[in-house]
């Protein structure tokens, strides 16, 4: 991804400070002064960046003209932009209605911005952090140490965006929850609530609570009983109820099996997934066991809290539609799991889901989804491209491409967009490009009716997939592609390349939906 760093100030662009971002990271700073009211107004500079980091200082004489420029950002859709916001150490009275100011205009973009907006408010800043010398005869109004500090904060965001965020965080119940052991203590007697020994317990499960709502999933692997635990979650008022967790598996059972289980109802990877236990035996018989998941032992409260707060994998700074539904749709898989191990797989099982699977243009309403699937998915990718905003609109735009997205619904309810492809028209052929499925869809036949939705509305001779197969798309892929429809052709270097025949199976597929 390339980023633009611009600001309404001179950035020192040639300062050493930036050589670490610049080494590591596709960033540009903007060697302009006073730049970003062009920048955000030239649509090819905005074309050539991914991301764009606004740095700007906030003070009495520029504050009406440059929040105007900001609110015209509402109109600027599929762009990330970053707002570095400084406030000078003014009077308490012209700081309150600075903020009163841009408040007003924060919600405004928010509302309009909500996927594509990361603000950062700088109050109160230490006076050694501004330089009035500088400010006069370098237009940089600040001592050079604040580089340093402007470049920490902007690393922290490229680190967030390029990381993959965790799914699934897997919970223990006794002295990670709350404090103290229920069996032991009973439901009065553990620690927990909003002062004394069970402060610690009640901000985290606030600080899950603000991680499920962000779109991570929360599960329990406890040993305990199920129905008292409900009870006194319940009963002590938590934050955490049973509601907000999906297939918790709360039993006597070793906790890496109730952990598995938990991974394969919702089919999820261990890579993606995060144990938290206050018992180190426990951690580290589910590592032996599960070797690729992640863990954290919860041995210090506080210093669990500081992990979470510093793993990059625990943010996410750009929080789609989808991310809010997540959790809605996991639960309805996890209904679907239920009535699948009650009835057994077979086609009339499959016929009584009532699936509607909807196919999509991309446009400007799902753009950032097919982002995140194309960006996101591993298990079911064939080819793992991975598509910058600027490399997938070029795709859409070119007419010899089209991306398509779908959209699943079942008696359970929607599912939301959950799949994607790129086919390219070469002469009288069709070449699919990409093809990408969320996993907690796999195996219902959606993937085999993208393949029957791509056959019947393209007139073609022949029809190709690409298959690029890594350690990441192993395992799911070669089981689809045994079907009696698909033909290997050849290999080139790591791409296997399959024909797709027109046939009765193929054919099939449609009475399923």
């Amino acid at each position: 991804m390339n980023d633009l760093i611009t600001s309404n100030f001179n950035l020192l662009h040639n300062n050493n400070i930036w050589t670490q971002l610049k080494k590591n990271f596709k960033v540009e700073i903007d060697k302009n002064f006073n730049n970003f009211f062009f920048v955000i107004n030239n649509k090819n500079i905005l074309r050539n960046f991914d991301n764009i980091h606004i740095v700007l200082l906030l003070e009495k004489n520029n504050l009406k003209e440059i929040l105007e420029k900001v609110e015209s950002l509402s109109n600027k859709k599929n762009k990330l932009f970053f707002l570095y916001l400084i406030l000078e150490n003014n009077n308490l009275k012209d700081n309150n209605l600075i903020l009163k100011s841009l408040a007003r205009i924060i919600n405004k973009l928010n509302k309009n911005l909500n996927e594509n907006l990361f603000i950062k408010i700088f109050n109160n800043l230490n006076d050694s952090y501004f330089n009035l010398r500088n400010k006069t005869y370098l237009r940089f109004p600040f001592d050079i140490k604040f580089l340093g500090f402007l470049k920490k904060n902007v690393i922290e965001n490229l680190r967030a965006l390029s990381s993959k965020p965790y799914k699934l965080i897997i919970l223990d119940c006794d002295n990670t929850l709350w404090g103290g052991i229920l069996d032991e203590d009973c439901i009065d007697g553990i620690a927990y609530g909003e002062d004394g020994n069970g402060l610690v317990f009640y901000e985290f499960q606030k600080k899950l609570k603000e991680l499920k709502n962000k779109g991570f999933l929360l599960s329990i692997s406890s040993k305990n009983s199920e129905k008292k635990v409900w009870a006194t979650m319940k009963n002590r008022n938590m934050i955490l109820r049973k509601g907000d967790f999906v297939s918790p598996k709360i039993n006597w059972n070793e906790k890496h099996i109730n952990i598995k289980k938990i991974l394969n109802e919702l089919t999820l990877r261990p890579e993606d997934t995060v144990f938290i236990d206050d018992n180190i035996l426990e951690t580290q018989k589910v590592k032996k066991y599960i070797k690729k998941i992640n863990i954290i032992n919860f041995n210090e409260p506080t210093d669990t809290y500081y992990k979470i707060k510093r793993d990059n994998r625990f943010q996410k700074l750009r929080i789609l539609k989808e991310d809010l539904k997540k959790y809605k749709q996991y639960k309805i898989k996890s209904q679907f799991e239920d009535q699948k191990t009650r009835e057994g797989v077979s086609i009339k099982f499959y016929k009584n889901l009532k699936q509607r699977l909807k196919p999509l243009n991309c446009n400007k309403f799902n753009f950032n989804r097919a982002l995140q699937l194309f960006n996101k998915t591993n298990q079911f990718n064939f080819s793992l491209n991975r598509y910058s905003n600027l490399n997938l609109k070029n795709k859409i735009k070119d007419k010899k491409y089209r991306v398509l997205l779908f959209e699943l619904k079942d008696k359970f309810g929607p599912h939301g967009i959950i799949s994607s492809c790129i086919l390219k028209k070469n002469n009288k052929n069709i070449e699919i490009v990409d093809f990408v499925v969320s996993c907690r869809v796999i195996s219902r036949f959606v993937e085999d009716y993208m393949i029957y939705y791509i056959v019947k509305k393209n007139k073609a001779k022949t029809y190709i997939i690409n298959y690029d197969k890594t350690h990441l798309n192993r395992e799911l892929i070669p089981q689809f592609l045994k079907k009696s429809y698909f033909n290997f052709l050849k290999k080139e270097k790591n791409k296997n390349i399959y024909e797709i025949k027109k046939c009765d199976t193929l054919d099939n597929v449609k009475n399923i939906f």
